[in-house]
């Protein structure tokens, strides 16, 4: 509670009953149970510390007959209206003298006057007056445009009228014994409100079913019959206007605002302490009399503002004068200033409230260089936090756009000790002493003394405001560095601006990452591996603290600390748990690329030496940073590492990945000897010897890129003879393979695969046969020649070679018999040889037959041309061309 009204008594022991009061500008007319109408001069107080005047003007003892019901003023016209003795009377307002008495209103026992500025046939702004006069069981509504009268409108109601009240510019609403209803005063039509047949309830049923009946049973039950039941027990209904075309219905001890459509405007209704006697309504408050008090309640909030003890109070007006009366004494309330108002609810920490009166009241009654909803926000966000009300509070520092540095530092150190001690400070800035004192203590408060549960739960809802402060300030240095380009941006400043981001996003990071170590360290790990800019040291000792030797690697691979990294990964690999074993630094490894090839030979030399089967992973599994390494560099580096981890690696670019260079192939072939020769030179190893030799016989073949010519002079002279016979025939010394096959092999199967294999019809100068031949019939060093398998060729091959070069070879004790074969073959193939080639003959000679027809046809056609002639390519006439 706060005071909103000084409540002054202004007048005292009235020997007069009074039984109507009603305030315009500098005038208060009280009207008494005898008739008499006193009219009083009323000087407001100049400061808050001086009392209101009031003077005694004039006693109008002849005004009235009967008691003065009730009063009020047309001021367009000029009238002060009364109802007196069941009669409505229009009064100057000068000299107080009777004008007119309304006869139609015979019977009258209540009227409602409503004025306003209305825009008449499009342009002219003109005063529009309604009085609404309840006769009985109809209602009278009396029109003047201006001072000029317009018209009369008579309405039938149900029942006699207890109450009645304008809403808007053209309908009623009237309260009845226990009902209420809105009626059109253009087209007569009554709608009961919130009776269950009522259109207004079905559309609040329908479209906001849960507040309506929140508000309707926060009222009191519904009756099961009639219009509207506010309660089972009778009582006087109560109506106040409020602005924008909006009233409270009251009823028992409840109050509800409802709109010109008749549905409720707000979520709940007001509660009062006892059975409102009346209801008003003072910018921007409810006031209501209660039976021994008067209550004020903020309109939106409901909650009390101020109540006063005003004993046998009765009547109020309504509107910015407020003035309450007894039966013989009148008081005043006085608003105090909004700004000294909401300067009060701050000063005892009524947030809440000072925010409700803000957004009623209109701007210009504050401060308008101050933003003065803001810091009371900020302010009561404060409070909610070190009362405990960690969701609301961090909610309302979101949506105020608190820096994030401020809210980390109400945390206590396990959250907040990697501030900085002047990042929080108090900013001054034009206002009260009396709030900007406040503001400061907020502020300044130390780090809230949390027990383990509310740390739990503040933790977490820190984890939400700093997850979208993260993804806000991240959305903003990309627009500042997209806009980098524009000759309109100062570039020293984007970059201070960029700089400051970049700090503040490690203060956040930061504290992401102590939140989620104590609420849940699963997603440390997703913060960790993504872009983030945790400080080094502080997350660095909170990981080593807490054992988190993943999320610590990947934390370093993020800030491109990977020696860091790979020290780490090499300390812990002979621990038990996920980081166990080289597989982790060889994954590592493996996505460093060829900017840190460098540090990947170093790492990767104590894995290499402890499981080289999984290390030299490093450099054959599939992955994109591994296919820039220079290979180069790593083939001497295996090299002088291991001749097996270097054959592996050689086996994998050339086979797997297709690498065509011609130094690598060599290599491979180099290495391949080196280890046959290696391990030849150990007992046991022959089986190993023989699959490294079919390997590289394999590649010897299969290959097309190594230089044969190189890797002959690196072949041992008393072996590896199939291999020197391939090298020998890549450079196309056939005579030497084949001799290696016959005489060194003594395989002559393998000799005549090797003829199969190379044997080239378009080449006659080196026939492969034919050499075969000549190293089986002339063999060196005298040696006698070898017939037997010479025939054995002939007689398969012989088709092949020439039979002239074949009898020159053959040894003059060859007998004819054993040519046979070889010559039958040769004639047939030389028969088919010419019969082909006459077939050939005479068919190019029928196609050269066929063209010569062919061309004295064409020649002998004529075609003539002229202009008329249509082009075939272009649809054109020839004459136009």
């Amino acid at each position: 509670m706060h005071d909103a009204f000084k409540v002054y008594t202004v007048i005292e022991k009235l020997p007069h009953n009074i039984v109507s009061i009603f305030a315009q500008g500098d005038k208060l007319y009280v009207g008494t149970f005898y008739g008499t109408l006193l009219v009083y001069s009323v000087r407001e107080p100049l400061g808050q510390d001086e009392a209101i005047s009031v003077t005694l003007m004039e006693t109008l003892k002849t005004f009235s007959k009967k008691p003065i019901e009730q009063l009020d003023v047309i001021k367009a016209v000029g009238v002060l209206v009364s109802l007196s003795d069941g009669f409505v009377n229009l009064h100057d307002l000068d000299s107080f003298a009777l004008r007119t008495q309304l006869k139609a209103t015979k019977g009258a026992n209540l009227f409602s006057v409503f004025s306003r500025i209305e825009i008449q046939n499009g342009l002219i702004p003109q005063v529009i007056t309604r009085l609404a006069v309840a006769v009985r069981r109809k209602m009278i509504v009396f029109s003047w445009q201006d001072s000029e009268f317009m018209d009369t409108k008579e309405f039938a109601i149900p029942d006699r009228v207890k109450t009645v009240e304008w809403i808007g510019t053209q309908k009623l609403c009237m309260g009845f014994d226990n009902e209420y209803a809105l009626m059109d005063c253009k087209t007569g039509v009554l709608t009961p409100l919130f009776s269950p047949t009522s259109p207004s309830l079905q559309g609040a049923l329908g479209a906001t079913f849960e507040t309506t009946l929140s508000t309707l049973n926060n009222l009191s039950s519904m009756a099961t019959g009639g219009l509207m039941g506010f309660g089972s027990k009778p009582g006087k209904p109560l109506i106040t206007r409020l602005p924008n075309d909006e009233i409270l219905l009251g009823k028992e001890n409840s109050s509800i605002s409802v709109g010109v459509d008749g549905m409720p405007k707000r979520k709940n209704g007001i509660e009062w302490s006892g059975t409102p006697v009346e209801l008003g309504y003072s910018y921007p408050y409810a006031v209501a009399i209660l039976p021994r008090q008067i209550e004020i309640r903020n309109i939106e909030t409901r909650a009390l503002v101020q109540s006063a003890d005003m004993p046998q109070a009765r009547l109020l007006t309504q509107g910015k004068l407020l003035y309450i009366a007894s039966s013989n004494e009148v008081w005043r309330l006085i608003p105090y200033s909004f700004p000294q108002q909401i300067e009060e609810l701050v000063q005892k920490e009524e947030y809440e409230e000072a925010i409700s009166l803000i957004n009623q009241i209109e701007p210009v009654l504050l401060d308008e260089s101050v933003d003065t909803l803001g810091r009371i926000k900020k302010l009561h966000a404060h409070h909610l936090f070190h009362t405990h009300h960690y969701e609301e509070a961090l909610s309302m520092f979101l949506d105020l756009n608190v820096p994030a540095v401020e809210v980390i530092a109400l945390y206590p150190a396990v959250i907040s000790s990697h501030l900085p001690p002047q990042e929080v400070e108090v900013v001054s800035s034009p206002k009260s002493a009396d709030l900007e004192a406040v503001e400061a203590k907020a502020k300044n408060t130390q780090p809230s003394i949390m027990s383990t549960k509310e740390l739990e739960d503040a933790v977490g809802c820190l984890i939400r405001f700093l997850a979208d402060k993260r993804q806000k300030i991240q959305r903003s240095l990309q627009t500042l560095q997209q806009n980098s380009d524009s000759f309109s941006y100062n570039h020293q400043d984007q970059e201070d601006e960029i700089e400051e981001k970049h700090r503040v996003l490690e203060l956040v990071d930061t504290a992401l990452l102590k939140s989620y170590m104590m609420t849940n360290e699963r997603l440390v790990g997703s913060l960790l591996r993504v872009t983030n800019y945790c400080n080094l040291e502080e997350t660095e000792n909170l990981l080593l603290k807490h054992k988190k030797y993943r999320e610590l690697v990947d934390f370093y691979k993020g800030k491109g600390q990977h020696r860091k990294a790979l020290e780490l990964l090499k300390t812990v690999h002979t621990m038990p748990g996920e980081m166990y074993g080289v597989r982790p630094t060889v994954n590592y490894l493996q996505r460093l690329g060829v900017d840190h090839f460098n540090l990947i030979q170093e790492f990767g030399t104590w894995i290499l030496e402890l499981d080289p089967e999984v290390a030299i992973k490093i450099y054959t599994d599939d992955e994109p940073e591994i296919d820039t390494l220079p290979r180069v560099k790593i083939i001497s580096y295996l090299e002088r590492l291991s001749l097996d981890l270097c054959l592996v690696y050689l086996e994998h670019i050339i086979h797997e990945l297709d690498d065509q260079t011609s130094e690598f192939h060599n290599t491979l072939v180099v290495s391949y000897l080196a280890q046959i020769q290696r391990d030849s030179a150990v007992t046991g190893k022959d089986e190993t010897v023989q699959k490294t030799k079919a390997k590289l016989l394999q590649f010897l073949d299969e290959s097309t890129f190594y230089k044969a010519e190189r890797i002959l002079s690196r072949l041992p002279v008393d072996s590896c003879y199939e291999e020197r016979a391939i090298l020998l025939s890549r450079i196309g010394q056939h005579d030497q393979a084949l001799n290696i096959y016959v005489h060194k092999l003594r395989n002559f199967q393998a000799a005549e695969e090797y003829c199969v294999k190379n044997y080239d019809s378009t080449d006659t100068t080196k026939n492969v046969y034919l050499l075969l031949l000549k190293v089986y019939l002339k063999p060196p060093n005298r040696e006698k020649p070898m017939l037997e398998p010479a025939l054995d060729i002939l007689t398969r091959h012989g088709s092949h070679i020439d039979p002239q070069a074949v009898l020159s070879l053959l040894p003059a004790s060859t007998r004819i018999d054993q040519l046979f074969t070889f010559f039958e073959k040769s004639i047939r193939e030389s028969n088919k040889a010419k019969n082909m080639d006459m077939i050939v003959k005479n068919l190019l000679k029928a196609e050269r037959l066929q063209t010569q027809e062919q061309l004295t046809f064409y020649r002998s056609r004529r075609v003539k041309i002229t202009e008329d002639r249509m082009c075939p390519k272009c649809n054109k006439r020839i004459g136009n061309r």
